[in-house]
Protein backbone atom coordinates (compact mmCIF):
# COMPACT_ATOMS: atom_id res chain seq x y z
CA UNK A 1 0.00 0.00 0.00
CA UNK A 2 2.87 2.31 0.61
CA UNK A 3 3.77 2.81 -2.87
CA UNK A 4 0.18 3.38 -4.13
CA UNK A 5 0.00 6.03 -1.98
CA UNK A 6 3.32 7.51 -2.80
CA UNK A 7 2.06 7.15 -6.55
CA UNK A 8 -1.18 9.33 -6.28
CA UNK A 9 0.21 11.78 -3.79
CA UNK A 10 3.11 12.25 -6.39
CA UNK A 11 0.54 12.57 -9.34
CA UNK A 12 -2.26 14.41 -7.35
CA UNK A 13 0.45 16.82 -6.10
CA UNK A 14 3.77 17.13 -8.34
CA UNK A 15 6.57 18.68 -6.63
CA UNK A 16 5.18 18.37 -3.26
CA UNK A 17 7.81 18.06 -0.57
CA UNK A 18 6.27 15.14 1.75
CA UNK A 19 7.54 15.31 5.24
CA UNK A 20 7.71 12.63 7.45
CA UNK A 21 5.83 13.21 10.25
CA UNK A 22 5.44 9.69 11.67
CA UNK A 23 6.18 6.11 10.58
CA UNK A 24 3.69 5.95 7.71
CA UNK A 25 1.97 9.49 7.81
CA UNK A 26 3.17 11.95 5.87
CA UNK A 27 2.59 15.65 5.76
CA UNK A 28 2.39 18.59 2.78
CA UNK A 29 4.17 21.58 4.32
CA UNK A 30 1.44 23.85 3.14
CA UNK A 31 -0.80 21.90 5.34
CA UNK A 32 -1.76 24.34 8.38
CA UNK A 33 -0.64 22.59 11.93
CA UNK A 34 -1.37 25.45 14.37
CA UNK A 35 -3.60 25.44 17.08
CA UNK A 36 -6.67 26.83 14.81
CA UNK A 37 -6.20 24.32 12.75
CA UNK A 38 -7.72 20.67 12.70
CA UNK A 39 -4.27 19.42 12.55
CA UNK A 40 -4.37 17.31 15.49
CA UNK A 41 -7.78 15.22 14.80
CA UNK A 42 -6.32 14.80 11.19
CA UNK A 43 -3.43 13.33 12.56
CA UNK A 44 -5.07 11.37 14.92
CA UNK A 45 -7.48 9.88 12.15
CA UNK A 46 -4.23 9.36 10.52
CA UNK A 47 -2.68 7.32 12.93
CA UNK A 48 -5.73 4.90 13.78
CA UNK A 49 -5.23 3.76 10.05
CA UNK A 50 -1.69 3.58 9.90
CA UNK A 51 -1.70 1.33 12.59
CA UNK A 52 -3.60 -0.74 10.97
CA UNK A 53 -1.12 -1.01 7.81
CA UNK A 54 -2.16 1.55 5.73
CA UNK A 55 -0.28 4.52 4.57
CA UNK A 56 -1.44 8.64 4.63
CA UNK A 57 -0.66 11.73 3.00
CA UNK A 58 -2.17 14.38 5.10
CA UNK A 59 -2.12 16.60 1.69
CA UNK A 60 -2.01 20.37 1.11
CA UNK A 61 -4.89 22.95 2.38
CA UNK A 62 -4.89 25.54 -0.10
CA UNK A 63 -7.65 28.32 -1.80
CA UNK A 64 -5.91 27.99 -4.58
CA UNK A 65 -6.04 24.33 -5.21
CA UNK A 66 -8.86 23.35 -8.52
CA UNK A 67 -11.56 20.61 -7.11
CA UNK A 68 -12.74 18.98 -4.51
CA UNK A 69 -10.71 19.21 -1.00
CA UNK A 70 -10.14 16.32 0.54
CA UNK A 71 -8.15 15.67 3.72
CA UNK A 72 -5.87 12.73 2.61
CA UNK A 73 -4.76 10.19 0.76
CA UNK A 74 -4.93 7.06 2.43
CA UNK A 75 -3.50 3.83 0.16
CA UNK A 76 -3.70 5.61 -2.97
CA UNK A 77 -7.41 6.81 -2.07
CA UNK A 78 -8.73 10.24 -1.45
CA UNK A 79 -9.89 10.68 1.78
CA UNK A 80 -12.14 13.26 3.92
CA UNK A 81 -11.69 12.71 7.44
CA UNK A 82 -14.02 13.72 10.12
CA UNK A 83 -13.77 13.37 13.89
CA UNK A 84 -17.07 13.52 15.68
CA UNK A 85 -17.65 14.33 19.53
CA UNK A 86 -21.13 14.32 20.20
CA UNK A 87 -24.19 12.30 20.00
CA UNK A 88 -26.66 13.83 17.47
CA UNK A 89 -28.05 11.93 14.89
CA UNK A 90 -27.92 15.37 12.99
CA UNK A 91 -24.10 15.84 13.39
CA UNK A 92 -23.59 12.42 11.86
CA UNK A 93 -25.60 13.07 9.31
CA UNK A 94 -24.20 16.58 8.41
CA UNK A 95 -20.43 15.05 8.80
CA UNK A 96 -21.60 12.29 6.34
CA UNK A 97 -23.24 14.84 3.46
CA UNK A 98 -20.03 17.09 4.32
CA UNK A 99 -17.59 14.23 2.95
CA UNK A 100 -19.25 13.15 0.54
CA UNK A 101 -19.23 16.63 -1.01
CA UNK A 102 -15.25 16.46 -0.52
CA UNK A 103 -14.28 12.62 -1.34
CA UNK A 104 -15.24 9.17 -1.99
CA UNK A 105 -14.01 7.66 0.82
CA UNK A 106 -14.78 8.96 4.35
CA UNK A 107 -12.81 8.30 7.58
CA UNK A 108 -14.99 9.13 10.71
CA UNK A 109 -13.96 8.96 14.16
CA UNK A 110 -16.31 8.72 16.59
CA UNK A 111 -13.45 7.51 19.55
CA UNK A 112 -15.10 10.98 21.52
CA UNK A 113 -18.91 10.34 21.04
CA UNK A 114 -21.20 8.03 22.61
CA UNK A 115 -23.28 6.88 19.39
CA UNK A 116 -23.54 2.72 19.57
CA UNK A 117 -22.00 0.75 16.31
CA UNK A 118 -26.00 -0.20 15.54
CA UNK A 119 -27.43 3.48 15.71
CA UNK A 120 -24.35 4.79 13.77
CA UNK A 121 -25.06 2.56 11.01
CA UNK A 122 -28.63 2.84 10.89
CA UNK A 123 -28.26 6.61 11.41
CA UNK A 124 -26.14 6.30 7.80
CA UNK A 125 -28.14 4.39 6.40
CA UNK A 126 -31.22 6.77 6.78
CA UNK A 127 -28.73 9.30 5.37
CA UNK A 128 -27.67 7.57 2.15
CA UNK A 129 -31.56 6.80 1.25
CA UNK A 130 -32.47 10.18 2.15
CA UNK A 131 -33.52 12.58 -0.74
CA UNK A 132 -31.16 14.95 0.31
CA UNK A 133 -28.19 12.48 -0.09
CA UNK A 134 -28.69 13.18 -3.87
CA UNK A 135 -28.05 17.10 -3.44
CA UNK A 136 -25.01 16.69 -1.14
CA UNK A 137 -23.26 14.31 -2.83
CA UNK A 138 -20.57 14.64 -5.35
CA UNK A 139 -20.04 11.18 -6.46
CA UNK A 140 -22.08 9.35 -8.82
CA UNK A 141 -20.91 5.85 -7.59
CA UNK A 142 -18.71 4.01 -5.41
CA UNK A 143 -16.83 4.70 -2.06
CA UNK A 144 -16.54 3.78 1.41
CA UNK A 145 -16.99 4.95 4.79
CA UNK A 146 -14.45 3.39 7.56
CA UNK A 147 -15.96 4.30 10.93
CA UNK A 148 -13.84 3.94 14.09
CA UNK A 149 -16.61 4.29 17.33
CA UNK A 150 -15.97 3.74 21.11
CA UNK A 151 -16.30 0.66 22.76
CA UNK A 152 -15.37 -1.19 19.03
CA UNK A 153 -12.01 -3.26 18.58
CA UNK A 154 -11.99 -2.91 15.12
CA UNK A 155 -13.22 -0.61 12.35
CA UNK A 156 -15.98 -0.82 10.84
CA UNK A 157 -16.07 -0.83 7.03
CA UNK A 158 -19.40 0.29 4.86
CA UNK A 159 -19.73 0.33 1.13
CA UNK A 160 -21.30 3.84 0.35
CA UNK A 161 -23.72 2.14 -2.44
CA UNK A 162 -24.25 -0.95 -0.20
CA UNK A 163 -25.99 1.49 2.42
CA UNK A 164 -28.73 2.06 -0.27
CA UNK A 165 -29.90 -1.70 -0.28
CA UNK A 166 -33.07 -1.65 1.27
CA UNK A 167 -33.51 -2.56 5.17
CA UNK A 168 -34.60 -6.21 6.36
CA UNK A 169 -33.46 -7.59 2.59
CA UNK A 170 -30.66 -9.14 4.22
CA UNK A 171 -28.27 -7.28 2.28
CA UNK A 172 -24.18 -7.17 3.56
CA UNK A 173 -23.09 -3.86 3.31
CA UNK A 174 -20.55 -3.94 6.66
CA UNK A 175 -17.94 -5.50 7.60
CA UNK A 176 -16.88 -5.68 11.47
CA UNK A 177 -14.12 -7.94 12.89
CA UNK A 178 -14.19 -10.01 9.93
CA UNK A 179 -18.00 -10.48 10.31
CA UNK A 180 -20.54 -9.19 7.62
CA UNK A 181 -22.87 -7.06 8.78
CA UNK A 182 -26.87 -6.72 7.32
CA UNK A 183 -29.59 -4.91 7.70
Amino acid sequence: MTEQAKEAAEALFPGEKWIAVEDGIYLSPRRAVGEKSDYKNELRCAQILRDLGSTVYLVPESRRLVGKKFDAIVDGLKFEFKNMHGKSDDTLIDHFYSSRGQAPNVFMNLEESPLHRNRVIRVLHGARNSPKYDKKNAFSEGGSIILKIRGCENLIYLDVDGLKKQKNTGAKCARYGGQEVGF
